[in-house]
């Protein structure tokens, strides 16, 4: 499917690599099949026109409480396009392989929870600790899923470690990609706000001061959703920044999600995904 970029290995092919390898194994459940992927990823050393939000770092409050979400074998029977978590982690891996290895060291991904459990106090310092070993200033793009309220969306900071550009925009930024706005993307942005300024305390950052008065989180235009599937939206955006050069390099270059020749890769991830689901789901009724 990808044009632009012969060298990278179309969606569709990447996928069903991984599918077969999964579905063939002797895993007899859904929770197994994700305790072992979750157990080998952890353990690698792993525009259209923008509009900014109004208040910056420096209007940070205390964290939002998204409600709650599990890892669990719950399946979406009714809509097969609504990713769990589960699903959602087992797809970022295979994204994750479009990288060009010599830029692999340019991008890292938080777990997709780790944004939710960060607003629960108790557990905010283990959260801290994991996101440290990412080791995010020295990447180019770190990309943040966010799930709550039953609706996925992407957090991607970029250029973290540049920040000899503060208030540029070859500096550090922060973009929340949303394919639903009106689900109302701002009411994410105090606890984003609150979430960046605890990574910069917990690193020790001398330019804390200048993140809180020259970053603001910044809202721009990405294709919207017709139905459930903000989860296969989220990582199509991702999915993107890996293989379309010209918008990894720029982020003015963020209307390369609109690309007639790129959308179609959101019905590959779809009708891979629902392969995947099926095949799960009557290897588990076995």
């Amino acid at each position: 499917m990808i044009k632009h970029y012969p060298f990278f290995i179309p969606w569709a092919l990447f996928f069903k690599v991984k599918l077969v390898f999964l579905l063939g194994n002797t895993l007899t459940n859904g929770k197994e099949i994700y305790a072992t992927a979750c157990q080998n990823k952890r353990s690698q050393t792993s525009r259209g026109q923008e509009a900014k939000t109004s208040r910056g770092l420096k209007n940070a409050s205390p964290s939002l409480h998204l409600p709650p979400n599990k890892r669990s074998s719950k399946r979406h029977k009714t809509n097969k396009d609504k990713l769990d978590t589960e699903i959602f982690e087992l797809c970022m891996e295979d994204v994750w392989t479009c990288i060009d290895l010599e830029k692999m060291s340019d991008y890292a991904y938080f777990d997709s929870l780790w944004f939710n459990i960060y607003t629960n106090e108790n557990d905010k310092s283990n959260v801290l600790r994991w996101i440290k070993a990412k080791k995010i200033f020295t990447r180019r793009y770190v990309f943040v899923p966010i799930v709550g309220w039953g609706h996925w969306s992407v957090l991607v900071l970029c250029n973290f470690g540049e920040t000899k550009y503060l208030g540029t925009e070859k500096g550090p930024r922060m973009l929340l990609l949303d394919s639903l706005k009106t689900t109302k993307p701002t009411r994410l942005r105090a606890a984003i706000n609150r979430f960046v300024v605890d990574i910069l305390k917990n690193e020790e950052r001398e330019e804390l001061e200048q993140f809180i008065n020259e970053v603001e989180l910044e809202i721009p235009e990405v294709p919207q959703q017709s139905g459930d599937d903000c989860g296969i939206y989220v990582l199509y955006f991702i999915y993107c920044f890996l293989v379309i050069e010209e918008m990894g390099e720029d982020l003015s270059k963020l209307d390369a999600l609109f690309d007639p020749e790129e959308l179609k890769n959101l019905e590959d991830i779809r009708n891979d995904i629902h392969a995947y689901r099926e095949k799960r789901d009557a290897k588990i009724a076995e």
